[in-house]
């Protein structure tokens, strides 16, 4: 889920206030950053200090299609602020200071601190790499950004996120402390993997499929058959059916929303070969479902059986067309 995020640099529409690298580094004032970058070198500049830009990937700016593309995260992290990618919605996250941007592929829409803007480019993905419009970026988070031809370098500077004391080592210190989130689903037939979607998105949570390894067919949902997949299953205790994949990073979530359609009254098998795969102790695990009739409760008891050391919420029972407001008094109503 740690994706390399970059920005797409059109050279053309650049302001070059700077004739040199070196003056722009040399003009460095209290509580600004200048960042110099370079096609084809993996290490940038920092305040004149050589780092590297993408540790142990050796990773570059490089121009394609007449384009100059620069690692964003590197950047926006230097300058004490945050980029995520959610690659279910392919959707990118910037954080700076008090200051939101969200952007998604192929969309020309943009949300600045949640209100919308139109941006010349489209954010696209070129060699497994997010690109987006570095222009719109700098001017809304108020950083300046410099193209010098010649040597075909880039320099980013701004000031540095503080909280309100004004350090930045206070705000790197509540960031880490942020409860990160994870929506993580198993979906038999589309309506739990459409109410997940839902709740990521308005939640900002990483999203994860709990795919089986062997997927289920029609007739393994045939529950007027006694003796379909899913029957045999549930009336197995011990049925554990094997998932596809595996969540690496599972230690760096304090939140798992975890969501299944409703089985026999309860969650299906699959949901406890999850819970065994993982150790959630300590973790809050907020529970959701869809369901044809059965609600939520039997299956909540049962995850608080099944995980002692995690605090388990009260879950939520809906439907793919469950709507933002419910989902948002769900949340609240966990806090």
């Amino acid at each position: 889920m740690k994706k390399i995020i970059s920005i797409l640099l059109t050279a053309g529409v650049m302001i070059s206030s700077f004739t040199a690298t070196g003056c722009a580094e040399n003009m460095v004032t209290d509580g600004e950053k200048v960042i110099v970058l370079t096609v084809g070198d993996p290490m940038m500049r920092v305040n004149g200090e050589s780092k590297e830009i993408d540790p142990g990937e050796g990773t570059a700016p490089v121009i394609s299609n007449e384009r100059t593309m620069l690692p964003v995260r590197a950047i926006v992290e230097e300058l004490g602020g945050k980029a995520e990618w959610n690659g279910e919605l392919c959707r990118v996250t910037l954080n700076h200071g008090d200051n939101e941007m969200i952007l998604e592929i192929g969309s020309t829409e943009a949300y600045f601190n949640g209100e919308k803007q139109t941006i010349d480019t489209a954010p696209e993905i070129i060699n497994d790499r997010t690109m987006l419009p570095i222009r719109f970026i700098a001017e809304s988070f108020g950083f300046k950004v410099e193209w010098e031809q010649d040597s075909q370098t880039v320099t980013v500077s701004g000031a540095a996120a503080t909280d309100k004391t004004g350090t930045e080592e206070t705000v790197s210190d509540s960031e880490q402390e942020e409860s990160r989130m994870l929506v993580a689903y198993f979906s038999a037939t589309g309506n739990t993997e459409t109410l997940a979607e839902s709740i990521a998105e308005i939640t900002g949570a990483d999203i994860y499929e709990i795919v089986p390894a062997e997927p289920y067919t029609a007739e393994d949902l045939d529950y007027s058959n006694d003796s379909c997949r899913a029957n045999t299953e549930m009336n197995d205790e011990s049925a554990r059916p094997e998932i596809s994949g595996k969540i690496e990073d599972i230690d760096e979530y304090d939140t798992i929303i975890l969501g299944y359609p409703i089985w026999w009254g309860t969650m299906p098998r699959i949901i406890n070969t999850f819970l065994d795969t993982y150790d959630l102790s300590g973790k809050t695990i907020m529970p959701f479902c869809t369901s044809g009739g059965s609600g939520v409760t039997g299956s909540v008891s049962d995850i608080k059986a099944y995980c002692s050391d995690a605090n388990v919420t009260e879950g939520l029972s809906g439907s793919a067309s469950t709507d933002e407001e419910q989902i948002q008094e769900w949340i609240q109503s966990q806090e």
